[in-house]
């Protein structure tokens, strides 16, 4: 049997790999985590631990327990929500997890007609990437997310294509390519773009476009969010390279943008877990969520 604070402890192992930064996001000192994890493998009778380097591994014993961990104590912190939800008056919580530039440009619209038809619904609202959000729907520790992704990766949960992305390009107003109803990708490639890092979908994305049609992948600068992508640009540092919902925060914050091209790969999706039933007002945020991609996307032109 386990206490909460040694699964607290094994999860904090899982994610940091060395008992002095695990112990400290779980707020015990290191010896007293070396004792802890030293009792569980007695118990247990087998290690969950090995050493290389001064680095601690997990076992294949232990790896074999991580997948409850986690969703053991993704219960755990689930009944401890509802008590707290129950006690303060709302019978029911919806966690949501999103990539950034969704949270900021879709979700707002499809989150108030959830609360139009739930409106004692306790909702929040989890940052990540897409994998971070996927990892978080397999743990049960969200109901829904957003995410822009590749096919493989979403093979892991349930999930519900939104939309076909593209890659556009954005500028300011004031910009010369401004009155060009057409722009060449090449065009952009040339002049050095501001691109998303090769780390997230849309980034890798954008190099691939490039490199595949023998155009040169020499960007003046990378970000990690569409909406820091959009605000380089605006002020004139150069030209961005977003995907469509980069285009379409780009549009409402009065930036140009021009279509480059279509995408089969990332999508744009909502997943979740494929093991627990989806609650209503799940539903309901998931069917305003394609409502959104259908109507503000297309409506845009930032298919």
């Amino acid at each position: 049997m386990f206490h909460r604070r040694e699964l607290l402890l094994l999860r904090a192992m899982y994610r940091h790999d060395t008992v002095t930064a695990a112990a400290a996001s779980v707020n015990m000192t290191q010896p007293a985590a070396s004792a802890l994890l030293r009792d569980m493998e007695t118990r247990l009778g087998f290690a969950l631990f090995s050493r290389e380097n001064r680095r601690l591994h997990l076992t294949s014993q232990g790896r074999a327990l991580i997948p409850e961990v986690l969703n053991a104590l993704a219960g755990i912190e689930a009944v401890d929500r509802l008590a707290v939800d129950i006690r303060q008056g709302a019978l029911a919580r919806l966690d949501v997890g999103a990539v950034a530039i969704a949270a900021s440009s879709l979700l707002p619209a499809a989150m108030a007609g959830m609360r139009r038809a739930h409106p004692a619904v306790a909702v929040t609202v989890r940052a990540g990437t897409a994998l971070e959000i996927i990892e978080m729907a397999v743990d049960h520790r969200i109901d829904l997310g957003i995410i822009i992704g590749a096919p493989s990766d979403i093979a892991r949960v349930s999930s519900l294509r939104l939309a076909p992305l593209a890659l556009h390009a954005v500028m300011p107003k004031n910009h010369p390519w401004a009155r060009q109803p057409v722009l060449a990708l090449q065009d952009v490639a040339a002049a050095g773009p501001i691109v998303l890092a090769p780390a997230l979908p849309a980034g890798r994305a954008t190099r691939h476009a490039l490199e595949s049609r023998g155009l040169p992948y020499r960007p003046i600068i990378e970000v990690a969010q569409s909406s820091a992508a959009c605000a380089l640009a605006a002020e004139g540092l150069g030209v961005a390279i977003v995907e469509s919902l980069g285009a379409h925060y780009a549009e409402r914050q009065g930036l140009v943008t021009r279509r480059l091209l279509s995408l089969e790969d990332p999508v744009l999706a909502v997943v979740w877990s494929r093991d627990r039933d989806m609650s209503g007002p799940a539903q309901v945020l998931r069917d305003g969520l394609a409502q959104q991609a259908q109507s503000r996307l297309a409506g845009s032109g930032a298919w």
